[in-house]
């Protein structure tokens, strides 16, 4: 994972609600048949603010829609989406209430490629020590993957994960060595993706079948009708939102109070693993990132709202629908982008400083950065001792 640099808000003695809001949202990404393009929704976004004084964000909407021509009680992102000015205006309005904006931008075809470098490609590192080094070099696996591998790697990979069974996990692996073993793009980082598969899937082949096959999968989510759903970009992006805003008040945090849009289908998981989050605070907290801070000392709230009912939630709702579509087009339909929405990104962009935690939080392969004209830098300090 990749972030840009990010900064801290000066105060953090005020704010301590924070509304969440996400768009981009397919579900679960490991369907059979799910293309890297994702259907034109490849990014996912989940924003989250914190709001101290919802009567002055209310009074100033209301002034944005007048000057803007908005219509309608309730502020949604598809209203704005021809409207880059009122989201300029919007931001401009944050930027003056210096309320602290957190932002995860996600390309869901990288979050599934890092996947399978994580649970598959280094298998066979399974137990050992976190370090920097290996996490430099899973990153930059996931990235050469996630840029040059065939488009069908994430169906077979999604179909291993709904089989749930050792002939299709092993396609995955024989797919993966058959191409990086004739990969040209940067021979070393190729070479490097094939030993390391071979070597994992010799350790595959040793395992009993149903620990292999539990071994290379994602950690499975239960949905609400019993369901099994493997990949969900709203619950890492949560969980790293609650990292960030843990960092951003030193640890203090029994009393904030997260108020998120409504979750049919996925409110019970993300409140599961905000849980499972707290109690694997010692394991997460072993990998220090500059960011984010996983060592919980204690539980904020967690709530859910119907947006409809909330200008809190609508409000995230605008900044997450705007981001994930503007990265969506600056990299892959550049033509349907004019200096409004270059302008509107670049105040979204300044929520993000150097030396803190607040802003852009980017989970995409380097070069797509790059492409976008950012410098990324890598989220890890150091890592701690086992």
């Amino acid at each position: 994972m990749h972030s840009a640099p990010i900064y801290q808000w000066a105060d953090r003695s005020v704010t301590k609600h924070f509304y969440l809001d996400e768009s981009g949202n397919t579900g679960d990404l490991c369907k059979v048949g799910a293309h890297p393009s994702f259907g034109g929704q490849r990014m996912f976004s989940l924003a989250c603010i914190g709001i101290d004084d919802i009567n002055a964000l209310a009074h100033e909407v209301e002034r944005l829609k007048s000057l803007h021509k908005l219509h309608g009680t309730e502020l949604k992102s598809t209203q704005t989406k021809a409207k880059p000015k009122f989201v300029s205006d919007l931001a401009r309005f944050l930027h003056s209430r210096e309320w602290p904006v957190f932002i995860e931008l996600v390309d869901k075809h990288y979050l599934v490629m890092a996947n399978i470098v994580e649970r598959l490609v280094t298998l066979h590192l399974l137990g050992t020590e976190p370090s920097r080094g290996a996490l430099f070099v899973k990153n930059t696996m996931a990235d050469y993957i996630a840029l040059h591998a065939p488009d069908d790697l994430g169906p077979l990979y999604a179909k291993a994960c709904q089989k749930q069974n050792r002939p299709d996990c092993r396609r995955v692996f024989q797919r993966l060595i058959w191409w990086s073993h004739r990969s040209q793009r940067d021979r070393d980082i190729a070479a490097g993706i094939e030993r390391s598969t071979r070597a994992s899937l010799k350790l595959f082949e040793k395992l009993h079948p149903y620990e292999a096959v539990r071994s290379v999968l994602p950690i499975p989510d239960r949905s609400k009708r019993d369901g099994t759903i493997w990949l969900l970009p709203n619950i890492s992006s949560f969980t790293t939102i609650y990292g960030r805003i843990n960092r951003h008040f030193n640890g203090d945090i029994a009393d904030v109070t997260f108020v998120h849009d409504e979750q049919v289908h996925f409110d019970k998981i993300i409140e599961v693993n905000k849980a499972l989050a707290e109690s694997l605070r010692d394991d997460l907290s072993r990998v220090k990132l500059r960011t984010a801070d996983y060592s919980f000392q204690s539980s904020p709230r967690l709530t859910f709202q119907n947006s409809k009912e909330s200008l809190g939630i609508q409000t995230p709702d605008v900044i997450a629908g705007f981001a994930s579509r503007y990265i969506y087009q600056k990299l892959w339909q550049p033509e349907t982008i004019n200096a409004e929405h270059d302008q509107a990104f670049h105040l979204i962009d300044r929520f993000t400083r150097a030396n803190g935690v607040t802003g852009i939080n980017y989970v995409a392969p380097r070069e797509l950065l790059y492409a976008l004209g950012l410098s990324p830098l890598a989220n890890y300090e150091d890592v701690g001792q086992l």
